[in-house]
């Protein structure tokens, strides 16, 4: 019995042993995981901007912006606070502020959006909540609610497709012309 006795304390001895080295042997720990980073960090932003597009020389248009982030990925631009000019065939220009712009860098398609406003050299002023640029086509396009006044004349609608020389207009969308009349 004694025997018994004695290697039951043995064999209870071990598992006591062997269980206090398992919880205290020093093992090496292992380092933290490195996960890698989801945000935008292949984005390039600017502060203070300017995009220009020439065509054999001349100005086409230039944007200025407060923020400009670019996207390698994607070749787009996203700006805030735009200003820009765009150069009329006939000489003149039209002005323009945004709050925001997107540039499609293959393209050359400019979407603008918020509090859109442009003034061209002869004095028609256009405004619209959204508006596109266009440049294979050279059309600026608008929508949202749209306003387009000319000499006396204001002409309000849903959306808006013009030249780029403001030209030839079509509104569409409840499009109302008033002429000596202010907008609705």
């Amino acid at each position: 019995m004694k025997r018994n006795l004695y290697l039951a304390v043995a064999c209870t001895l071990l598992v006591l042993a062997g269980g206090l080295y398992y919880f205290v042997k020093d093992e090496p720990v292992a380092p933290p995981a490195v996960e890698e980073s989801k945000t935008a960090s292949s984005d390039i932003t600017f502060a203070g901007s300017s995009i220009v597009e020439q065509i054999n020389g001349k100005k086409v248009w230039e944007l200025t912006s407060e923020t400009a982030q670019t996207d390698p990925d994607t070749n787009k631009v996203r700006m805030t606070n735009i200003k820009g000019i765009f150069y009329r065939e006939n000489g003149g220009r039209i002005d323009l502020v945004a709050r925001q712009a997107l540039l499609d860098t293959k393209t050359q398609d400019i979407f603008l959006e918020g509090d859109i406003k442009a003034v061209s050299s002869d004095g028609a002023v256009f405004t619209a909540p959204l508006a596109r640029w266009a440049a294979k086509e050279q059309h600026i396009f608008g929508s949202g609610g749209i306003v387009l006044t000319r000499d006396d004349t204001v002409i309000t609608g849903d959306t808006i497709d013009s030249d780029a020389n403001m030209e030839k207009v079509i509104v569409q969308g409840n499009a109302h012309a008033v002429k000596g009349g202010t907008p609705q």
